[in-house]
């Protein structure tokens, strides 16, 4: 790891999968050593690494990245942590979130904190974790000086609670003209998993800028209702493919005949788009026959 002049070893990488006390002890001697730009690197490398296989759990090294004295290596490891569920690591997220000097740390322990927001909507977080995440991001969103990547990270995070008050920030946030913060309403729409937020998602599956198209698409797959399914359909031919993939894969969560069919055709057009089909429509037949009764003989 401390070469830079080396290309990271993929199966060196995975080795720091799930280390124990006594191994972290070790890691964090050598990791002290490591010049920042290779910390930085190893930590990108390892979110990649846990995104694309949930067996491998770093959780304890960017746990222990969060107090590093740079404000990068703090970012990175927030971000690392994106879709934990360890409740050890929420006291640590609350704190860079109030107190970090550096807007970026305070942005991604925010993103990092939606995961809880998720769990308490389905209650799977204990009402003490869950009021002090909430009460925070609803303080972050009320800043006065706080920045705006900062404010919509919250606002996004905070949706899921779902209450009177959450639902009059996502609106005003919605009726804002920086379209990043009108970007943080549309998908904190579909993260509060409310059904009033449906004739303003698929609106917007219909309006000029492709990143409100986009962020409208994730949240009608969130939302799951079939009556957004026509237009996700609408949006399988739009101009950009970001949205294009988008749209396939809200078709794939919500399912049913109708996607089903819209799904199929893709798989005749080009690689991206084909393989992003096949990949929803994998997760259709999952959903309709979990235990692969179908198939059986």
């Amino acid at each position: 790891i401390k070469n830079q002049k080396l290309p990271l070893s993929h199966s060196g990488l995975m080795q720091l999968s799930g280390l124990s006390s006594e191994e972290m002890v070790d890691f964090r001697v050598a990791w002290e050593s490591v010049p920042l730009v290779r910390k930085c690197e190893v930590l990108t490398k390892l979110a990649e690494l846990g995104e694309d296989n949930l067996e491998l759990d770093f959780t304890v090294i960017f746990r222990a990245s969060l107090g590093d004295v740079n404000d990068e290596v703090r970012e990175k490891a927030a971000l690392g942590l994106w879709d934990c569920n360890d409740r050890v690591i929420i006291r640590p997220l609350i704190k860079l979130l109030e107190n970090d000097l550096s807007p970026r740390v305070r942005a991604a322990s925010a993103v990092a904190l939606g995961k809880f927001a998720e769990m308490a909507q389905e209650g799977k977080l204990i009402g003490r974790d869950a009021d002090r995440i909430r009460e925070l991001l609803l303080k972050v969103i009320g800043r006065q000086n706080e920045t705006l990547e900062v404010r919509r990270r919250a606002i996004e995070a905070v949706a899921s609670f779902n209450s009177p008050e959450i639902s009059e920030i996502i609106r005003d946030s919605y009726k804002s003209d920086h379209i990043e913060l009108k970007q943080s309403a549309i998908f904190a729409m579909g993260r509060s998993f409310d059904s009033q937020w449906l004739p303003v998602v698929k609106r917007e599956t219909q309006e000029g800028e492709a990143a409100l198209r986009y962020e409208a698409a994730n949240a009608c797959g969130r939302l799951g209702d079939e009556s957004t399914v026509p237009y996700l359909i609408k949006l399988i031919g739009d101009e950009d493919l970001q949205v294009q993939l988008s749209a396939v894969q809200a078709l794939g969560t919500i399912g049913g005949a109708l996607a089903k069919q819209a799904l199929i055709t893709c798989l005749r057009t080009d690689d991206a788009l084909e393989d992003a089909a096949q990949a929803a429509l994998s997760s259709i037949d999952l959903d309709e026959d979990p235990l692969g009764f179908r198939y059986a003989i």
